[in-house]
């Protein structure tokens, strides 16, 4: 007992205390007082294992007994497997646990200039609300706000204060805490200056750590010394852990330009920080937060201006307007869209680097597209590209049917190329023709379909096919003569071009991401 307050005494600073750290042979660094493990199996990071003890360990490695050779190694916490380092870093009390932020039940108003109040309605009248959130209790008058509050989940540290959640868990932990147990009582202590740690509450954490040993004096020090040392550091930098805070919240809530602007001043603010790890590693949240939305939301947005354009261009008034803009502008229009839209995620990402995010895309959903009735526009060789060839496979009666039809119709096709020729003259409905007449729906599916398969940006499965639901595929009518009254005259059958397909004898449709 005698020893224990001695140390826990030196560590709150109360006393001057002799070097705490011991040498152990052939470790080459001081380390914290030793604490003896059970055996053990001790994963490393290249897929081997080790068996044998943990004799010491100190922030920079552990000092390891062999089982089966009686060697003790140094290990450098590098060469660990890198969940059992974060295991026994975190046991040891050499980093931060990772405390999931409450979520709590608040309202979401809508009010009439658009913004949006979260926060816990605390009381109402005819006239306004008040509405409580962690900065303030607003009174806001009714005539503000727009329609029925909206119940969700956001984290506690948005509507209550760091001292209000703190009274919380205490009473949270009032029972351990009055236990007559001394382990109960010191586990209690453990775990609310854990929970502090978690948000960011120094002050708190560095008091219940010191009442760990107090409260049983048979507690591992070694365990304390390492997080006692780092709460009271931040307990006394609270105003800049604080400041850390604030970034953190600008990064959950997507506002990344502004946090990113916050951590480049902080170290001119605070030029001897002892917080400088804190800062690179919200630094790097706040990076790959940002580098990971802007990677979510970039096919998204991408996605929805390729609709929107093929809908702008569905108005045009030719089909060769159409082509010009699927050829030449169609994709500067995307691409512009899409920029202004991540702007509000990184005010100064450049097209390029947008082509470069959705070059990278990965994950995404397919989405269909269906050149419809318009499928004829393409030109046989294109509308039908991707169909499988057959001929080598054995045929049923049904294989042999549609190539009896497959080749009237290829005689038919000759016949009418040969009278086009001779006659010099009709060619048949234009593309410009059509376009004049077609649907404007129908032609934003057509101009979308189009921009997929051939823009090269996208990523393609394999195109299908449908049967033209005029004509059942074969590209052609076929149209019975019965003859007339004249005696003599027999029935007859000719092949005429499906005026829905106009021959092609299918509908084409993309699938993309």
């Amino acid at each position: 007992m005698k020893n224990s307050l001695f140390v826990i005494v030196t560590l709150l600073g109360l006393v001057s205390a002799p070097s705490l750290a011991v040498q152990t042979p052939g470790a080459g660094v001081p380390t914290t007082t030793a604490s003896v493990d059970k055996p053990m199996m001790l994963p490393l990071r290249d897929g081997g294992i080790l068996f044998g003890r943990i004799e010491d360990h100190s922030p920079d490695e552990l000092i390891f007994a062999r089982i089966d050779t009686g060697g003790v190694l140094s290990l450098p916490w590098g060469l660990l497997d890198p969940a059992k380092e974060r295991e026994l870093k975190l046991g040891y009390g050499y980093i931060e646990a990772d405390v999931s932020e409450e979520l709590v039940s608040a309202d979401r108003l809508y009010l009439v200039d658009g913004t949006q109040l979260i926060g816990v309605i605390v009381s109402r009248n005819q006239d306004s609300l008040i509405v409580k959130n962690s900065s303030a209790l607003i009174t806001l008058p009714v005539e503000r706000i727009v329609g029925s509050s909206v119940l969700v989940q956001v984290p506690a540290s948005d509507i209550y204060t760091k001292e209000e959640r703190y009274q919380s868990k205490l009473k949270e932990f009032a029972d351990p805490l009055a236990s007559s147990t001394p382990r109960t009582v010191a586990e209690a202590h453990l775990a609310i200056a854990k929970w502090c740690e978690g948000i960011r509450d120094y002050k708190h954490a560095y008091e219940h750590y010191t009442k760990v040993a107090l409260a049983d004096p048979t507690w591992p020090l070694n365990e304390l010394q390492v997080a006692l040392e780092r709460a009271k550091t931040k307990a006394d930098a609270q105003e800049q852990v604080d400041y850390l805070g604030d970034i953190e919240r600008l990064t959950r809530r997507g506002n990344f330009d502004k946090a990113l602007d916050m951590l480049g001043k902080f170290q001119a603010l605070y030029p001897n920080t002892p917080l400088l790890e804190d800062w690179n590693d919200q630094r790097e949240r706040t990076e790959k937060a940002q580098y990971r939305a802007l990677s979510e939301e970039v096919a998204k947005r991408w996605y929805a201006h390729a609709a929107a354009q093929a809908r702008v261009a569905a108005r045009f008034d030719t089909y060769e307007q159409v082509m010009n803009f699927l050829d030449e502008g169609m994709g500067d229009a995307i691409l512009k869209g899409v920029t202004e839209d991540l702007q509000g995620i990184r005010d100064t990402i450049q097209p390029e680097e947008v082509e470069i995010l959705f070059s990278e895309r990965s994950g995404n959903r397919w989405h269909k597209a269906s050149y419809g009735f318009a499928t004829w526009l393409l030109g046989e060789d294109r509308a039908l590209a991707g169909i499988e060839d057959t001929t080598d496979e054995p045929q049923g009666e049904q294989d042999a049917a549609r190539d009896a039809i497959a080749e009237k119709v290829k005689r038919y096709i000759e016949n009418q190329e040969a009278v086009r020729s001779a006659s010099g003259g009709d060619e048949g409905e234009s593309p410009a023709d059509f376009w004049s007449t077609y649907a404007v729906n129908s032609r934003a599916n057509f101009i979308l379909a189009y921009y997929v398969e051939f823009s090269g940006v996208m990523e393609l499965r394999r195109a299908q096919l449908s049967n033209c639901r005029e004509c059942g595929g074969t590209g052609v009518r076929e149209i019975l003569n019965l003859g007339g009254a004249v005696a003599g005259s027999t029935s007859s059958i000719r092949l005429v071009e499906c005026p829905v397909c106009h021959g092609i004898g299918a509908t084409r449709r993309v699938t993309y991401r």
